[in-house]
């Protein structure tokens, strides 16, 4: 997520669900001090899971504010259709249905939620299941996103580990 895909989170509607929105695309609502963002790919099995990862520095401050913000937002968007804001038309995916999911033993904060990533408007475009994990550890925000369309998407586990590994 680039800084204008910041700008553009922070237009997406409803106004509410902008948090959501924001991580699903790897970010949130803050300006970062530094940001790296990668997909990985599972040693794990032969099946080449991935995962794309965004590390993000924050004030400590900031970094708390959005995994509060986060939780707040998924209590109230699990019926939302999030799309970006019309002023923003490149940013083409929406989400929908954010289920919270319950998750425990990472970093300082977790939040997992799962959704289904939307082309907005393509008609009857492909719907693509989505799993999310955001994990604060001090000042530094990892956001884990997998997706698959054939079955439910899940973050490797060497992946979360590996890079959960590096923050403690």
């Amino acid at each position: 997520m680039d800084r204008g895909s910041v700008t553009a989170s922070r237009a997406a509607t409803p106004a509410p669900c902008r948090p959501v929105y924001a991580a699903a695309q790897l970010g949130s609502l803050h300006d970062f001090s530094a940001q790296v963002v990668q997909d990985v790919v599972s040693d794990s099995d032969g099946l080449g899971q991935h995962a794309s990862v965004s590390l993000a520095s924050y004030t400590r401050a900031d970094a708390r504010s959005v995994m509060s913000e986060l939780r707040a937002a998924l209590a109230q968007c699990t019926s939302a259709d999030m799309r970006p804001s019309p002023a923003h038309p490149d940013a083409g995916l929406g989400f929908t249905g954010a289920q919270s999911r319950p998750v425990s033993g990472y970093g300082d904060e977790v939040v997992a939620f799962d959704a289904t990533q939307v082309i907005v408007g393509s008609g009857a475009g492909p719907k693509i299941p989505v799993t999310v994990l955001v994990v604060r550890q001090d000042a530094t925000i990892a956001t884990f996103l997998s997706l698959n369309p054939v079955q439910p998407p899940a973050i490797p586990q060497d992946v979360l580990d590996a890079q959960l590994k590096k923050l403690a």
